[in-house]
Parts: C-alpha cells; structure tokens; sequence
C-alpha cells in the first residue's frame, strides 16, 4: 500500500468539498426551483432515476437528467414550499471518478381538495459523479425512499403574518441577492 503525499491528500480533501458542494446545490435548485442550478449540477448525458412515494405523479423519472429538470421544476410549481436536507455525505473517490451516498429528508406542503397537506419523506440518494476539466457533476443520481408521512399541515401562524411563506421559490428570493452582495466583498 502506497503511502498519498500532501498533495494528494489535499487534492482529495478539494474533491469531497466540491462534491459535497454540489449536492447542496442541487438540493437547493429544488427549493428555489432553480432549473439553471439543477442543471449545472449534472453532466449533460447524466440519468436522473427518481420516484416519489406521495407524489409520483409528478416525480417519476428514470432517463436523461437534464430532461428531468423541466418536469421537476413543473411538479414543484404544483406545491407551496419545500425544503430538502442532505446529511451522512459518504464519498468513495477513485481518481476522476466518484461515488457517493446521503441521506435526504425532504419536506413538501401541498394543497388537496382545499386543505394543505404536509408531505414528508426520508431516504437516500446514491451517485455516480465524474471530474471533467476539474469540475464535478453528477453521472448518475437514484433516489431511494425508506419512509414518508402524509398528513393535514400543523403549522401554526400568527394572524399578523400576511405571508406565511415568506420564503421565495424563485429568483426574488433574498438568498440570491445576499450571496451576490457578499461574493463582492
């Protein structure tokens, strides 16, 4: 066994932080229903395989990622928030190649027949990814649910509160205008 100098220790450090960054954003394309960030974090001749155990018809998908960007952002119009988390990152690097797992909680609220709904789901991603001109992206991502909950949403909100998802799923959301103002700094 061949002992890694710094550099490529360093090197693989670089890597898993590149990796790790682009499966935030990719979580946060949905949210923002961003479908220019959802697709940068894929190759274009990626495969996106995807089912959602509360709303498959609006999220089942086993073909070309950057084709399922366009749904995606269709079936997210169709709810009212979300917000997805990664966790439990492990990434197996091997060169220019990688291969990664997470945990994913997702949490959508939606309306059915007048009343919001809350969906929650938890799972794993697995991934295929691949360095190409010193970039990550995603080959291949599989979406793995191990448990949801469908019920009435709890939220409780104040009666001053005129919008109760202050929160933008586009790009009025705040967030963009903070990151764009601090990149200058």
């Amino acid at each position: 066994m061949s002992k890694k100098t710094m550099e490529q220790k360093i090197q693989e450090v670089w890597d898993r932080q590149e990796i790790e960054q682009l499966m935030y954003k990719h979580a946060r394309s949905l949210d923002r229903m961003d479908g220019d960030l959802m697709k940068s974090c894929y190759w274009e001749d990626a495969i996106e395989e995807h089912q959602d155990p509360i709303y498959p018809e609006l999220f089942s998908w086993k073909d070309n990622a950057w084709e399922f960007v366009p749904e995606a952002m269709k079936g997210f119009t169709a709810l009212k928030a979300t917000q997805h988390r990664i966790s439990n990152i492990l990434i197996e690097l091997d060169g220019d190649k990688a291969t990664a797992e997470t945990y994913v909680w997702a949490y959508h609220v939606g309306e059915e027949n007048g009343v919001e709904k809350e969906g929650i789901l938890g799972g794993r991603h697995y991934f295929e990814l691949e360095k190409r001109n010193d970039e990550w992206r995603m080959n291949y991502r599989l979406t793995i649910f191990d448990w949801n909950q469908n019920q009435d949403a709890t939220a409780i909100w104040s009666d001053k509160v005129s919008d109760k998802y202050i929160g933008k799923r586009d790009y009025t959301e705040a967030s963009y205008d903070y990151i764009e103002k601090h990149k200058k700094k």
